[in-house]
């Protein structure tokens, strides 16, 4: 009867329909600029991501038209009193709808590990994420089910997946609003600093499985022509969605609402050249051969210059013990290149002012705070600069930068102390 009822639906139409746009969104996206191509935490967001929202909403007002089909085919009383239950015939349709979207899931899942695997050192799919997103998708089909089956309207169908859609910006507008946690949809950046709270998406997944199988009961109980569940079938379910409510209520809030801060490494990924050194998080482990390019690029460089920050870890590692200060970077992309790491490590090895300084502006760093003009001149002298802002700024670089080298060397000496001790930067070279 599943088959039967897989075939005949609208959903054995609309499923391969998501399954091939889901497939191109995820094949045509650029490697080298994508923010999850490399990651496999980002690469399971992303697929739970857009079954969500996307899918999801869309085979949720698949599934409310064909909860309709009754109406429209004048067979409901037939369908009322056919030997099966209210409840039986809202599961069937369900099942059929949510498979059809699991295959096209299954699809993305492949495709999208498949690109990922092409770039990380490592195979560490996280499935916490896709489990989610497998699980919210059933609720919202099963709400399509109750609605198609209570208000069997042809205008119900794309109102259902309207909702569902507006839901979820809702929800992105309030993160605090709970909302997020009832009908999930993880939109968030991980990198390799951060893994699934595998306690509050279980908890959410249990919620929306159990809620799914338990609201389908709803027709069976409200329509008076049908045969009704039995108690011993609906309460069970039913406890376990309202356990797994008090769960999701009970968890506390996070920055990060689905995710944990990951272990710190016991031996993270780095690469040294002279006097600087640089580290990874183990998720991308696969760009150390261009940080090692990139690191010897920051180190030639600096050269002798003193006072920078010559020990660089990626955002949120924990540098241990280490001479000096350490200087803090971000690795926005998994398939960065070795000019903007270049860049961005030479960005964290700038010298930071004290706590509670705050720069003013200067007239020859065109009205920006002066330590602008100090970090525009080492980017201009690693061959990496920056975009000028208006002329004076770019006057006073060009000062600098055309100095005799030792010059060049005493000012950004005594630019750097000027930093770190909160005050003006020095004239500009004669």
């Amino acid at each position: 009867m599943l088959w039967c009822e897989m075939r005949r639906g609208e959903a054995g139409k609309v499923g391969p329909l998501m399954g091939l746009i889901g497939a191109l969104y995820l094949l045509l996206e650029d490697r080298t600029e994508s923010d999850w191509i490399g990651w496999w935490a980002d690469t399971g967001i992303v697929v739970q991501l857009f079954g969500v929202i996307v899918m999801g909403s869309v085979m949720a007002a698949t599934a409310t038209w064909t909860a309709s089909r009754g109406q429209r085919d004048r067979t409901r009383p037939w369908t009322d009193t056919a030997a099966r239950g209210g409840w039986s015939q809202a599961l069937l349709i369900w099942a059929s709808v949510w498979l059809w979207t699991l295959l096209a899931y299954a699809v993305h899942v492949v495709i999208a590990f498949g690109r990922t695997a092409g770039v990380s050192d490592e195979f560490a799919p996280v499935w916490e994420p896709l489990l989610l997103g497998a699980a919210m998708s059933a609720l919202q089909i099963a709400v399509g089910v109750v609605v198609g089956t209570l208000l069997p309207s042809r205008l119900m169908a794309p109102v259902v997946g309207a909702v569902w859609y507006a839901l979820f910006v809702a929800a992105a507008f309030a993160p605090g609003s709970g909302i997020g946690r009832f009908a999930p949809a993880v939109d968030e950046h991980w990198a390799g600093s951060l893994v699934p709270d595998t306690a509050l998406m279980l908890s959410s997944a249990a919620w929306c499985l159990a809620a799914a199988v338990a609201v389908l009961a709803v027709p069976a109980l409200v329509r008076r022509p049908v045969v009704s569940p039995r108690p011993w079938g609906v309460v069970p379910v039913a406890v376990v969605a309202l356990l797994a409510a008090g769960a999701l209520v009970t968890l506390p809030e996070k920055a990060t609402p689905w995710a944990a801060a990951a272990p710190q490494p016991e031996d993270p990924p780095c690469a040294t050249t002279g006097r600087t050194t640089a580290c990874l998080w183990p998720a991308n482990r696969h760009l150390l051969p261009r940080l090692e390019r990139a690191v010897a690029d920051v180190d030639r460089a600096l050269g002798p210059l003193e006072g920078f920050n010559r020990r660089l870890d990626e955002q949120w590692l924990d540098p241990g013990p280490v001479a000096g200060e350490a200087g803090e970077f971000a690795v926005m992309t998994p398939d960065v290149g070795v000019r903007r790491l270049s860049q961005d490590l030479l960005a964290a090895a700038m010298p930071r002012p004290p706590e509670g300084c705050e720069r003013e502006g200067s007239k020859a760093a065109g009205g920006l705070p002066d330590d602008f003009l100090l970090a525009a001149v080492v980017h201009h002298r690693a061959q990496a600069p920056f975009d000028y802002y208006g002329e004076e700024f770019a006057a006073a670089v060009e000062k600098v930068v055309t100095a005799p080298r030792a010059e060049q060397d005493k000012w950004i000496g005594k630019a750097v102390d000027s930093v770190r001790g909160c005050a003006p930067l020095p004239g500009l070279p004669r």
